[in-house]
C-alpha cells in the first residue's frame, strides 16, 4: 500500500544511539598447566569481547545511517540500516528508522511491517509505539490505531496528549461514547478544564445529545465562575434552545461579574427582545452601544443586526431611530460615508428632510462617487424647500459627475422655471427627455414641465406635451385647467377645452380658478347665461381676490 507523501510527515524525534560500552580486557599468559576452570573463564571473556566488538560496529553503523539521514541521503542510509538488520534482525533502532524511510516514500505496508517489528522488539519504547499508531491512522486501520493508543496511554498515563489522541482515534471510528469516556479519564486526573469540557460538549452535540452538551458547559461554568465567557456561552446556548429562564440566569451571573462589558448588555437586549420586552431591550442596547470601545461602524453593524429590516423601519422604528440618533450624535469618524448615508435615509423616512440633506452632504464630502446619494440629496432638498440656489448648485455638480442621469437636469429645469427663465427650463427638460425614462421615471413630470414652460412662452408645442402628460396622469385637475385655459386664450378647440374644464369643476366644485376657466370658456362659446352661474360661484368662493376673475365677471355680466 502507498501513502501519499504530502499527507505523511512523521513528527517523531530522531533516535540517537550512543555507544556506551568501554571494555578493558586484560589478557594473561596461560600455561598448559593451569586448571580447566581457568581455561573456561578465558573462553567466556573472549566471547564477551567478540560480542562487544560486534555491538560497537553495529552502533557505529547506526550512527553512520543517522548522519546520512540528516544530510538527506535516504537511499544510502537505508542500505546501512539493512546491513545492520542482516546481522541483527531485531535491532530496534534500525527497524524504526527503516519504517520511517518507507513511510516517507509512501510504502505503507513496508513501513508498518518494520514499525511492528520495532514495537515488538522494544514494547516499552514509546517512540516506536507512536510511529506505529501514526501509521495505523494514516492507513485507516482504526482498530489497530485504537489498540496502539490504548497501549501508549496505559504505559504513559501522565501524558495528557496521548489521551486526546486516543479520543480522536475513537472518534474516527465513530465511537462517540468511547471518545468521551477517554476524555473523562483526563478529567479524573486533572479535573475540569476548558479544552476537555468544550470537546466533550461538541461530541455530545455531534451525537445529538444537546442536553448532555449543555451539562458539560454548565459544569465548566460552575467550576470556573469567575470566567464569564463560559456563563456567556451557556446563556447563548440556552437562548438558541429558547430556554429563556436559564439564559437569564447565566446572563445575570456575567452582568454581576462584569457590568461594564458592552456585549453582555447587547446579549441582554437580545433576551428582552426574544421575551417580548422591547422597552427593556432598547435600554440594554442603548447601554451597550454607548460603550467607548465600539466605533461608529461597529455600533451600526450591531444595531442593524439586532433589528431586521422590517423591525428597523416598522414595529421597532421608534427605538431603532433613537439608537441610531445617539450613535450619530457621537460619531467618531467624519469620513464614514456609509454611516452618514444610512442616517440620511432614516431621516428621510421620518420626513426630516433638512436634517437628511445635511447627512447626505457630509457623506458626499467623504465620497462623491455614489450617484444614489446625490439623488437622495436632491430629493431631500426639494422636499425641504432648501434655498433654490444651493439646490441648483448641487444639481449642477451632480450632472457634471453623472451626465447620463436625468434628475439633476430636471432639478435645474424646475429652478429655471421658478425664476422665470422658461427657455432654459425647456432646454434642460429636453435633456431629460432625450435620455429616455427608465421604467417611466420622471416621464410625467418632464412632460408637465415642458407643457407649462411652452405655454408660458406662448408656444403651441405645449399642447403636445399637455396631451402626453394627461395620457399618463388623466386626473390631474391642475393640468386639465391649465390646458383648457390655454386653449381658451388661443380661442381654438374650445369644445375640448370645455370637456376638460367640466371635469375639474366636477371634482372640485368650489375651486374659484376652475370655475372661472369653465365660465370663461362658456362665454367664449356664446353661452353667457350658463357662464354667469359659474362666474358668480367663482366670486362667491374667493374669486374676489383675483383681478383676472373680477375682470371675467365684469365682461360676462356686461357690467
Amino acid at each position: 500500500m502507498y501513502i501519499p507523501i504530502d499527507r505523511l510527515r512523521t513528527t517523531l524525534a530522531a533516535l540517537t544511539v550512543v555507544p556506551v560500552i568501554l571494555l578493558f580486557v586484560m589478557l594473561c599468559g596461560c600455561s598448559s598447566g593451569k586448571p580447566a576452570s581457568s581455561r573456561q573463564a578465558n573462553a567466556k571473556e573472549r566471547a564477551a569481547v567478540a560480542r562487544s566488538e560486534t555491538q560497537i560496529k553495529t552502533d557505529a553503523l547506526m550512527i553512520q545511517g543517522k548522519m546520512l539521514l540528516e544530510t538527506g541521503r535516504e537511499e544510502e542510509a537505508l542500505k546501512v540500516f539493512r546491513r545492520i538488520l542482516k546481522s541483527d534482525s531485531g535491532y530496534g533502532a534500525a527497524l524504526f528508522e527503516t519504517s520511517r524511510i518507507m513511510a516517507e516514500a509512501g510504502l505503507a505496508d513496508s513501513a508498518i511491517f518494520y514499525a511492528e517489528k520495532a514495537a515488538n522488539t522494544e514494547p516499552e519504547n514509546v517512540w516506536y509505539q507512536l510511529n506505529l499508531a501514526i501509521l495505523y491512522r494514516y492507513t485507516n486501520n482504526k482498530a489497530q490505531s485504537i489498540a496502539t493508543w490504548e497501549k501508549i496511554v496505559s504505559q504513559n498515563p501522565e501524558v495528557l496528549d496521548y489521551y486526546y489522541e486516543l479520543s480522536n482515534a475513537y472518534l474516527l471510528d465513530n465511537n462517540i461514547k468511547k471518545a468521551i469516556s477517554t476524555l473523562n479519564r483526563v478529567e479524573e486526573r486533572v479535573g475540569i478544564t476548558e479544552v476537555v469540557s468544550l470537546q466533550k460538549s461538541k461530541l455530545w452535540s455531534y451525537a445529538g445529545k444537546e442536553d448532555k452538551a449543555m451539562e458539560e458547559i454548565e459544569a465548566l461554568a460552575n467550576a470556573m465562575p469567575n470566567e464569564t465567557k463560559y456563563s456567556a456561552m451557556l446563556a447563548g446556548n440556552y437562548m438558541n434552545s429558547k430556554n429563556y429562564a436559564k439564559a437569564k440566569q447565566y446572563y445575570d451571573r456575567v452582568l454581576a461579574s462584569d457590568p461594564n462589558n458592552e456585549y453582555i448588555h447587547i446579549a441582554l437586549a437580545e433576551y428582552y427582545k426574544a421575551t417580548n420586552q422591547p422597552g427593556k431591550a432598547y435600554e440594554e442596547m442603548r447601554i451597550g452601544l454607548a460603550h467607548p470601545s465600539l466605533n461608529t461602524a461597529n455600533k451600526i453593524q450591531l444595531l442593524t443586526n439586532f433589528y431586521n429590516n422590517g423591525e428597523f423601519y416598522g414595529i421597532y422604528s421608534e427605538y431603532a431611530y433613537s439608537l441610531l440618533s445617539d450613535i450619530m450624535q457621537n460619531c467618531d469618524d467624519s469620513t464614514s460615508f456609509t454611516a452618514f448615508a444610512f442616517y440620511g435615509d432614516v431621516l428621510m423616512r421620518q420626513k426630516k428632510f433638512d436634517e437628511a440633506a445635511s447627512q447626505f452632504r457630509i457623506a458626499l464630502n467623504a465620497d462623491s462617487t455614489h450617484y444614489d446619494i446625490w439623488e437622495a440629496l436632491l430629493v431631500a432638498e426639494m422636499q425641504s424647500g432648501t434655498d433654490t440656489a444651493q439646490t441648483t448648485l448641487d444639481a449642477m455638480r451632480a450632472s457634471r459627475l453623472f451626465p447620463l442621469h436625468p434628475l439633476p437636469y430636471f432639478v435645474q429645469a424646475v429652478a429655471a422655471h421658478d425664476r422665470g427663465d422658461f427657455a432654459s427650463a425647456v432646454e434642460l427638460a429636453h435633456k431629460c427627455e432625450l435620455m429616455g425614462f427608465d421604467k417611466g421615471y420622471l416621464e410625467a413630470e418632464t412632460y408637465n414641465l415642458l407643457a407649462v414652460c411652452y405655454s408660458r412662452l406662448d408656444d403651441e408645442r405645449c399642447e403636445a406635451y399637455f396631451d402626453k402628460y394627461l395620457a399618463l396622469q388623466p386626473n390631474d385637475n391642475m393640468a386639465l385647467n391649465s390646458y383648457a385655459y390655454y386653449l381658451a386664450q388661443k380661442g381654438r378647440n374650445l369644445e375640448k377645452a370645455e370637456r376638460m374644464s367640466k371635469r375639474t369643476i366636477t371634482d372640485e366644485p368650489d375651486n374659484p380658478h376652475y370655475l372661472d376657466t369653465y365660465a370663461w370658456i362658456l362665454h367664449l362659446r356664446g353661452n353667457d347665461s350658463e357662464a354667469a352661474k359659474y362666474i358668480r360661484r367663482a366670486m362667491k368662493n374667493g374669486g374676489e381676490t383675483s383681478d383676472e376673475i373680477k375682470e371675467h365677471y365684469r365682461i360676462i355680466l356686461n357690467q
